[in-house]
């Protein structure tokens, strides 16, 4: 006769087996309602998120100056705070306050500066592109025509796909382009919450150079109070490197970039005061604005920027064209070799294989900003990644080092130790089946030999 103790004590065994279904089969069902409701209100929340960078553009603005300005600003304070504290009381928190005026008068007459001496002309050469597009297109033409005139099929065939891309982009400049450009320009004049806005950020950006040791100090006493301290330290360390990464790389392209358009310039000068090119001055300073933003972009930036300005001398010479096309290769190798290098220095640490991953990566998501900000960026998720994966390997007790694990070798699961391995892969071809079976036939009878002996 059965227990009645031992009947119920099995029961209850049996019940946390189908509570714990049904508890993961609850969960999953709201999971995926919740997830079903969030993709229903992604477009309210998206509109969310574009209202609040709209409220807090000022401060963006301002912390994109005061970031990109902080180098002057560090100059500065080095200079100016030994002498003002040893003058006066509170010369330390004058120092600071004068730093940060200081900074931000030289960053606003810099960029005035640039504005005023290249804008107008900018202005004039690009409106005196669009009108002349009608006569650029003609004579491509008809350097064209005369170009296959011993190929009369081939000719009629071009010009009369040359004809008809040429008259939409004559309809796309005339009819969106140029008022688009005009709309752009003027809106961004006479914008008024523009204007606030960035005036707002400049005094935002004011504040942040005159009390970015209070912010920082903020920033690690909430750290200490949140983690543990080996975790604060981590992150503190961690948030120290990706400014170490993006100040560098970015201020130091902005330098660099600034340097290539001024000689991007002056060597187009110089090739007109030789005769070699006979563009007009307003269309050279288009040229090496062109090619000094576009310099912005690693790697690929160059030859971005020379691409529309090669076309743009082809119109007046192909001949000019190759000129140009060799000034700017020159022009390129200087910057990868001798400018860039001194300027940046290995500030990201990845390879040229990785540096066009993320170029390709980031462009493709974010566009232009995508591929000035892509670099650094990548180059901190990577740093990021090879920490985490050196770390799992540290808790195995395995070697760290990149090198270690070259060549064909592998990890002997008991003494954890790398040792050589012969190719285990299966013969394929005929030769190397015959082979196979005479070196097996020859072990065997080595084999037969030895148990003779």
């Amino acid at each position: 006769m059965q227990d009645p103790t031992q009947q119920h004590s099995s029961e209850p065994q049996g019940q946390p087996h189908y509570f714990q279904w049904g508890l993961t089969a609850f969960c999953v069902i709201v999971a995926s309602v919740l997830v079903f409701y969030l993709l229903g209100w992604l477009p309210i929340i998206w509109k969310l998120f574009k209202k609040m960078l709209g409220i807090l553009s000022p401060f963006i603005y301002g912390f994109v100056m005061a970031y990109l300005l902080m180098p002057i600003f560090n100059g500065l304070y080095r200079f100016t705070q030994p002498r003002l504290a040893q003058r006066m009381k509170n010369g330390t928190r004058f120092a600071k306050g004068l730093c940060s005026i200081l900074t931000l008068l030289l960053g606003v007459a810099i960029v005035g500066t640039l504005l005023w001496m290249v804008l107008p002309q900018l202005i004039v050469s690009i409106f005196s592109l669009l009108e002349s597009m009608d006569t650029y297109l003609n004579e491509i033409s008809g350097w064209v025509a005369a170009l296959l005139k011993d190929n009369p099929v081939i000719e009629r065939n071009f010009l009369q796909i040359y004809n008809q891309f040429s008259q939409q982009i004559v309809n796309w400049v005339q009819n969106i382009a140029l008022p688009q450009l005009v709309q752009l320009m003027t809106g961004v004049v006479t914008t008024v919450s523009v204007l606030f806005d960035l005036l707002i950020g400049i005094i935002i950006a004011l504040y942040i150079l005159n009390s970015k040791d209070t912010f920082c100090a903020q920033a690690k006493k909430m750290l200490y109070s949140m983690f543990s301290i080996d975790r604060a330290n981590r992150i503190i360390k961690r948030v120290a490197h990706v400014h170490r990464v993006f100040g560098g790389f970015i201020t130091g392209k902005l330098i660099d970039s600034l340097l290539i358009g001024l000689l991007c310039f002056g060597g187009l000068r110089v090739l007109m005061g030789f005769n070699l090119l006979t563009i007009d001055q307003s269309y050279a300073l288009l040229i090496s604005v062109i090619v000094g933003v576009t310099n912005i972009i690693p790697f690929f930036g160059p030859f971005i920027g020379a691409v529309p300005s090669a076309i743009l001398i082809m119109v007046i010479s192909p001949v000019q064209a190759v000129y140009f096309v060799l000034f700017v290769l020159a022009l390129q190798q200087f910057d990868g070799n001798i400018l860039g290098p001194k300027i940046l220095g290995n500030s990201t640490g990845l390879s040229s294989f990785w540096v066009m991953f993320a170029i390709l990566v980031f462009g493709g998501i974010f566009g232009f900003v995508g591929m000035a900000v892509g670099v650094p960026l990548f180059a901190v998720l990577y740093s990021v990644l090879t920490e985490v994966f050196n770390n799992l390997l540290k808790k195995r007790g395995l070697n760290t080092d990149t090198n270690a694990y070259r060549g064909p070798k592998r990890l002997d699961p008991k003494t954890r130790e790398f040792v050589e391995v012969q190719d285990e892969t299966p013969p394929v071809t005929a030769k190397e089946r015959r082979q196979a079976a005479a070196k097996a036939k020859s072990e065997q009878e080595n084999h037969e030999t030895e148990k003779k002996d």
